[in-house]
């Protein structure tokens, strides 16, 4: 997909996700942050924090969340940063990518996708 100046570059395809809670896990000392799906893509997945006051550092955490009719998630991701200033509370957004997924999850979240594609695609 071609860009313009300033806009970045993504790799997959991102579908909008509703009412879907992930929870976040900080790796070091086991902090929990949860927020709701905002959208997903085969390499990573944007969240919006419930708690406004909870911090969320760069790097590496660990996400569960259970998508509709396809099952449980769980996997290690890596926290990239924020909503950008174009979007509605982006200081609440959190972006991430997703880190070595297992076969089987990665099938999931392929499937959960091609399914929901056609109704909920964003190229944002």
């Amino acid at each position: 997909m071609e860009t313009n100046s300033g806009q970045e570059r993504r790799r997959h395809l991102r579908i909008i996700a509703k009412s879907i809670i992930v929870s976040l896990t900080n790796k070091q000392n086991d902090q929990q942050i949860s927020g709701f799906l905002k959208d997903i893509s085969e390499g990573g997945m944007k969240i919006q924090k419930i708690s406004a006051k909870r911090q969320v550092e760069k790097g590496e955490y660990y996400c569960e969340f259970v998508l509709p009719d396809y099952g449980k998630i769980e996997a290690p991701v890596e926290v990239l940063g924020f909503g950008s200033d174009a979007e509605k509370f982006s200081e609440h957004l959190i972006r991430m990518r997703f880190l070595d997924l297992d076969p089987a999850i990665k099938d999931k979240i392929e499937k959960y996708i091609a399914d929901n594609r056609a109704e909920n695609e964003t190229i944002e």
